[in-house]
């Protein structure tokens, strides 16, 4: 079972028994209540777990005797760097790296990264965060990048996502507590979605955190707990 972006509008709204105007039509925001609802529930599910399918793997280039280089802009968390082909680098904090190459000029095989700000106001479009490699490299350097990036939502225009396909009652459930807080209702509906939602969320959790990344040849059979034991 899935939940497309429409099959979830009408989902809230039959939950909730609230189809009202003021809820599903777009205000001068340009979005409807029960869409940011949705949005806001995407965004705390993709914080609060690490899906395998929201992770990717790309290259950039480094250019000589350049130590910096702007982040992927649909990059959130980055989860390692390596020379393409070669070494993992080892990441370090700002400091660290500018006390090490404290003459940016002297140059090197690439070992170490941090992220640094560039001091610049942060803008839609660029978020003026870099990596600052040390040493400078003394060689265009292919990097290559895994990292966890920030995926498109549901929406009108885009009717199915992971979440929705293979999530559908942790987004619908977190949905409705951003729903129910639209609505005002009693804090006693709120914590019932918690709870809902708090149980959807962990099964994802085992599944994608747990389950998905031990094999049985090198861990052995996970064992689900039963009452009781």
């Amino acid at each position: 079972m899935g939940l497309t972006f429409n099959q979830l509008k009408q989902g809230i709204q039959d939950f909730l028994e609230n189809s009202a105007a003021s809820f599903t039509t777009a205000t001068g925001s340009g979005k409807a209540p029960i869409e940011v609802c949705i949005e806001l529930a995407e965004l705390r599910i993709a914080k609060e777990v690490d899906l395998t399918a929201f992770r990717k793997i790309n290259t950039f280039s480094l250019t000589q005797n350049v130590s910096t280089k702007a982040v992927p802009e649909d990059m959130v968390v980055p989860r390692y760097l390596r020379i393409q082909n070669g070494d993992f680098l080892l990441e370090k904090d700002e400091t660290f790296i500018k006390e090490f190459n404290k003459n940016p000029s002297t140059t090197g095989t690439v070992r170490f990264y941090a992220l640094n700000q560039t001091g610049t106001t942060y803008t839609s479009s660029n978020r003026q965060t870099n990596f600052l490699f040390g040493p400078t490299p003394s060689l265009a350097t292919t990097i290559e990048i895994g990292y966890t990036m920030r995926v498109p939502g549901l929406s009108s225009s885009n009717q199915n996502t992971y979440l929705g396909d293979r999530a559908p009652d942790a987004i619908l459930y977190g949905s409705l507590i951003e729903a129910v807080a639209f609505m005002k209702e009693i804090p006693q509906q709120i914590e019932m979605w918690n709870g809902y939602y708090s149980r959807a969320l962990q099964t994802l959790a085992n599944e994608e955190q747990i389950r998905m990344r031990n094999d049985e040849f090198r861990n052995g059979e996970l064992k689900t707990m039963t009452r009781g034991q």
